[in-house]
């Protein structure tokens, strides 16, 4: 018996041409990837936006409150000098049995106490050291000799940490997307036989 022919496609050999099924199922990707894509974005610019660092700017006429993040900058309140009272370590006990105390240096001024640290600090010796540099400036704003006392704490480098990593997943889900847009728009551009 001669050989008989048969048609490639019968015997499950693939064409040149790509099925219907698959361009829309590409198309559903690249939308699902984007969708996903933008909590990740959203958290990540979230993240970058913490003002986490806390900064006291003190002159001899008062004192400017600043909450800094890696992007923006506020300027939370102006105290002349007439309002600043005092400074103090703010102790907080956590409910937790055994757990060890926090602490924060707080600024005591006419209009209430405003915290000088973002977070809680494990060191009572780092509050501690803050609030006296405060209060040796209260007892005499003079001993800057014109020159501005710069108190800060920066604790911005977790967000940033955290903001980079979802940034980085957002962006390489939207890179994939892109991806896939192009392979889907080469497919619909070249001739089919």
């Amino acid at each position: 018996m001669t050989g008989a022919v048969t048609d490639p496609a019968s015997q499950g050999i693939a064409s040149d041409e790509a099925p219907a099924y698959r361009s829309r199922s590409l198309r559903i990707s690249t939308v699902g990837f984007l969708l996903l894509a933008a909590p990740f974005l959203v958290f990540g610019g979230m993240m970058l936006l913490l003002k986490t660092r806390v900064e006291l700017h003190c002159d001899p006429g008062g004192c400017q409150l600043f909450h800094l993040s890696w992007v923006t900058s506020q300027r939370v309140e102006l105290f002349p000098l007439g309002e600043l009272q005092g400074a103090l370590v703010d102790r907080n006990r956590s409910s937790r049995a055994g757990a060890e105390p926090l602490y924060r240096p707080v600024l005591e001024t006419a209009r209430g106490k405003f915290p000088l640290s973002y977070r809680w600090l494990n060191d009572e010796a780092e509050a501690a050291r803050t609030v006296s540099i405060l209060q040796r400036y209260l007892a005499n704003p003079m001993a800057t000799q014109g020159r501005t006392l710069v108190l800060f704490h920066d604790h911005r480098r977790t967000p940033l940490l955290v903001g980079s990593a979802f940034s980085a997943v957002g962006l390489a889900l939207v890179g994939l997307s892109l991806w896939m847009a192009l392979k889907l728009r080469k497919a619909s551009a070249s001739p089919r036989g």
